[in-house]
């Protein structure tokens, strides 16, 4: 893999370049080489085989330039002015990291360049403390790009994954809690992730750094297969120390064991609690949209015009920090050129800032007062200036930050806490009779984001909750949320202060979430053959 020093070199050395080109008003390089070693389990019944694939791996590097340059004539002037247009332009060359690809690059920028009346310059500098590394484990770092030591370590992680499931099953099965179930019955698949991700940027105007970081994650599904019942587990690091390889496995397979015998239950309006990655998929997947800028910008979140105000109940504070010490997603620098920071999305219920990059804080602040109040709220202008962005990064498919996207709008750690938390058994108390649900999927809007109906299949670990205890299971897809989002914040009577990190896919956005319970849910029963 490439070594951070090389990247820092090509950054600085691409940067003299840029500063003798002529027709360049400002600009910035930025190179990245990022790793991912992917170990797949399938243990099944169905062939033979040991319960792991061979270790896959991909490499992810390259260079891109961003160029503000001169020429080109402006729609904004008359004919005959003799007035030009600067354009901006965006160059990426992939799968190098010398002088040469930095010079194709911007020749690249160059051809691509259009004029944005929304760009307004690159970032200025921000003299700012900086947050120690912390989250970065060198063990992983000096591990990547050693095929033999990765595959080791791939292969340790993931079978100790396994062993976790099997062990389960075969504690259950010797029980004989299962009929006429036999060991054939038992299905694990999932995946293990190793990420490793190096960056370096500078620009005309000042910026200079550099960053890496490392994520271990897992995510994995288990299945007692004559019995439609299936259980979840995961877990994401920023190191191997903090890393349970066999917690994923084990949890995986409890639950499917607790699912066996499943039932239905009627359609109707219930108090729900959402595990922790059901969660997410409300929290991460569905309403972080509506705290993004370019949202926001579109008049498509569901808080339009809400800056300020209270949005949802006082239980939920909602907040991004990429500088937790142990945060598996945590980073130093945005990729726009800022030091990360804690940003509340949601403090005690009000909506308190929005996810950003700098492209878009300046396009919103070049508008007027009357358009930033019917987007943002009557305060926009004075939250624009004073949030910095801290949401500018590059991520990229699988986890990484990669050369090949232009900074975009993205969260790190996600925590989904509250002012006032509870323990589980107060928790199940306060719910007394509603439903359990540890995994959703096929989480979507109904009619677009703004609308803020959405839809979402239960399809693991849900289980229906009678007298403030766990119950009998509920069988898999055989129940729909169909609610609100803008009902649910606002329905929230508890949330856990036990959050996990928990990942939905391999990303680099990670969110810790707890166990959070809301009332009046409507959900939806699906019959064998609907939906």
């Amino acid at each position: 893999m490439i070594g951070l020093a090389k990247l820092k070199q090509t950054v600085r050395d691409g940067l003299a370049i840029l500063k003798r080109e002529k027709s360049l008003i400002e600009g910035t390089v930025y190179a990245s080489a990022n790793r991912r070693v992917v170990g797949r389990l399938v243990y099944t019944h169905h062939f033979p085989c040991q319960g792991l694939q061979e270790p896959k791996s991909d490499d992810d590097f390259g260079v891109s330039v961003q160029g503000y340059f001169r020429g080109g004539p402006s729609p904004r002037f008359q004919r005959g002015s003799g007035r030009h247009a600067s354009r901006v332009g965006f160059g990426h060359i992939a799968n190098d990291v010398s002088l040469d690809a930095v010079k194709r690059a911007l020749e690249r920028a160059r051809a691509n360049a259009i004029h944005d009346p929304d760009f307004h310059g690159f970032p200025e500098p921000v003299k700012e403390t900086l947050a120690p590394r912390a989250y970065i484990d060198p063990r992983l770092l000096d591990i990547t790009g050693d095929p033999k030591a990765e595959a080791k370590l791939l292969a340790d992680v993931s079978f100790k994954t396994l062993e976790g499931a099997l062990k389960v099953f075969e504690r259950h099965h010797r029980r004989s809690l299962l009929g006429e179930l036999n060991i054939g019955d038992y299905i694990v698949s999932g995946d293990n992730f190793l990420v490793t991700e190096r960056c370096a940027l500078a620009s005309t105007k000042g910026i200079n750094f550099w960053d890496e970081s490392t994520i271990v994650m897992s995510l994995v599904s288990a299945m007692v297969e004559r019995a439609h019942s299936k259980g979840r587990g995961w877990g994401a690091s920023s190191g191997l120390g903090r890393f349970d390889a066999g917690r994923a496995g084990t949890e995986a397979a409890e639950q499917a064991i607790k699912g066996v015998g499943g039932t239905h239950v009627p359609t109707g309006n219930y108090t729900v609690v959402l595990g922790p990655q059901a969660a997410v998929e409300i929290f991460a997947n569905l309403l972080l949209s509506s705290f993004s800028l370019a949202t926001l910008d579109f008049r498509l979140s569901i808080f339009n015009g809400r800056f300020g105000e209270q949005v949802a109940s006082p239980l939920l504070t909602l907040y991004d920090d990429a500088t937790s010490p142990r945060g598996a997603g945590s980073k130093t620098f945005t990729d726009d050129g800022y030091r990360t920071a804690r940003l509340p999305l949601i403090e005690n219920g009000r909506f308190a800032s929005f996810l950003m990059n700098d492209y878009y804080r300046k396009k919103l602040l070049a508008q007027s007062d009357a358009v930033l109040k019917e987007k943002i709220g009557p305060y926009a202008r004075e939250g624009l200036e004073t949030i910095l962005p801290r949401s500018g990064f590059r991520f990229g498919g699988g986890g990484g930050r990669v050369a090949s996207h232009e900074p975009g709008i993205s969260a790190t750690n996600l925590f989904i806490s509250s002012s006032r938390p509870v323990a589980r058994r107060e928790l199940l108390e306060r719910v007394r009779d509603g439903v359990y649900i540890g995994a959703l999927w096929y989480t979507y809007p109904i009619a677009g984001y703004k609308a803020g109906e959405i839809s979402g299949t239960a399809v693991a670990d849900t289980f229906r909750i009678r007298n403030g205890k766990i119950a009998e299971p509920i069988r898999v897809n055989a129940l729909r949320i169909r609610a609100n989002l803008r009902d649910m914040v606002k329905n929230i009577i508890g949330i856990t202060g036990d959050p996990r990190p928990t990942i939905l896919w391999a990303s680099d956005e990670i969110t810790y979430a707890p166990e959070v319970a809301i009332a009046n849910v409507h959900l939806e029963a699906i019959r064998h053959g609907e939906g």
